[in-house]
């Protein structure tokens, strides 16, 4: 199982009504091509674990990098690993706008998976990258 994760930020023009229709289109092409994952958007940022078939994972990621939607594409982790961290999600997506319930639980979450980051021989360095890097973007003030 291939996994890899990445980062990037949507352009202006790039509404949420349209992010939900790539996101459609996406968990069907997902769903045929045995890639699962997870994609998260907040303050005008993607961040995306993918995983499966590796040659699948590169080529969509070949797609995701040339998409004129968003720009700044940067790998930020890959790996091959044993079994998938997302199984069952063909796609899950997030859109964390402002300060909220869900966007409050998810930051006590990642923080919480931060303190406590179990060192074993089956961590997983991708998903590290994954979580390491919600939580910076959790964090972060906007930029105006």
């Amino acid at each position: 199982m291939f996994s890899l994760v990445y980062r990037s930020v949507a352009k202006p023009n790039f509404t949420l009504d349209q992010i939900q229709l790539m996101l459609e289109r996406a968990k069907e092409n997902n769903r045929i091509l045995g890639i699962t994952g997870c994609l998260l958007y907040h303050h005008g940022e993607f961040i995306q674990y993918l995983e499966g078939n590796q040659y699948k994972v590169l080529t969509l990621f070949d797609k995701i990098k040339a998409d004129p939607r968003h720009k700044n594409v940067e790998l930020l982790s890959f790996e091959v690993r044993e079994k998938r961290a997302f199984a069952t999600w063909d796609m899950a997506f997030e859109n964390f706008y402002g300060e909220n319930a869900q966007i409050t639980h998810l930051k006590l979450m990642v923080r919480e998976y931060l303190k406590e980051k179990p060192v074993s021989q089956d961590e997983n360095p991708a998903g590290a990258v994954f979580w390491d890097t919600v939580g910076s973007l959790l964090d972060a003030r906007p930029s105006l």
